[in-house]
């Protein structure tokens, strides 16, 4: 009965280590900001790695030169104030580092950053401009120039009026989409203070520098898919066919485009679903609901009877 002990924790033991994996989710990294609101610490190794590492992972060619490219990012803001800058002064990297995106695949996001870029799947799915070079090697990175050596502001970057960088980078990728090409956007977007916003907004990247530099020529259908945040009652004031939706399918109508208009895809659900299993948007049906609760009231009854074999 001794030796029947120390099997008997074992066996229990595994059972708990087992269901809590099973229970816990998945942890999710996120990034924040550090208390140091100046260029990014380190930005040059960074911005050579991730060149280096985007090129070796998607087999680019020709290769472009990271170190080159380093230096007509850097020469773009270095040695001058920090809001003394223009979207030409970028022109030169932009012009070395877009390379052309698969035709089919240009997503473009507004609102909702998070769920756009766990569908893409860096870039496996679909392309948005952070899974390409450019936007890859500068995302959720800071810099500002200074007048003084080293040419960068470590310390303090303002909150300048003009910051041409990121509005730049998006002409450059819209220019580059091809065929069909898909929008994600909030439906029940809100700011700061709550209040809801329009899905489509006259003054976001996409409306102010993504659109206006589609080429017509070579993209004919805008794919739009209208998200809704789990747990938001329906009707839903920004919709397909309702709200700031309207004014963009009279925008693309306009401009020659057709705009294909789909709300709360299934494919896009399930991908909100991850982080929330248990809203009721989620359970597709009682029985699969019902299902892992039943496999757990087995597998601790038939623990129980192994015990009390092993104990006698």
């Amino acid at each position: 009965m001794g030796n029947r002990i120390p099997l008997l924790l074992f066996v229990l033991s595994i059972f708990c280590v087992t269901g809590k994996a099973n229970s816990l989710p998945r942890a999710s990294v996120r990034y924040g900001p550090t208390e140091n609101t100046g260029t990014t610490p380190h930005l040059q190794e960074i911005f050579l790695g991730r060149c280096w590492g985007f090129q070796q992972l998607w087999d680019v060619s020709p290769e472009v030169d990271c170190t080159d490219l380093w230096e007509k990012f850097f020469g773009a803001f270095s040695y001058r104030e920090p809001c003394d800058q223009t979207a030409s002064s970028y022109d030169p990297f932009f012009q070395a580092a877009t390379l052309e995106t698969p035709m089919n695949r240009t997503l473009f996001w507004s609102g909702t950053n998070a769920l756009a870029h766990l569908y893409s799947d860096e870039g496996r799915r679909y392309s948005t401009l952070e899974d390409t070079l450019p936007g890859h090697v500068l995302n959720g990175l800071r810099w500002c120039g200074s007048a003084r050596a080293p040419g960068y502001n470590g310390t303090v970057c303002p909150q300048c009026q003009n910051r041409p960088f990121w509005p730049e980078a998006s002409k450059f990728f819209a220019q580059r989409a091809r065929g069909d090409v898909f929008l994600v956007l909030n439906g029940t977007r809100r700011d700061a203070s709550g209040n809801p916003e329009d899905a489509f907004k006259a003054t976001s990247i996409f409306a102010r520098s993504e659109l206006p530099s589609l080429n017509k020529a070579a993209v004919s259908t805008i794919h739009v898919w209208v998200m809704h945040d789990l747990g938001v009652n329906q009707p839903y004031s920004e919709s397909c066919g309702k709200g700031s939706l309207r004014q963009l399918d009279q925008i693309l109508s306009h401009d020659g485009f057709r705009m294909i208009c789909q709300d709360d895809p299934p494919f896009l659900r399930h991908q909100q679903c991850v982080d929330a299993p248990n809203s009721p948007v989620c359970v597709w049906s009682s029985a699969t609901s019902k299902a892992p609760k039943q496999t757990i009231y087995n597998n601790v009854l038939f623990l129980i009877l192994l015990s009390i074999v092993l104990y006698l």
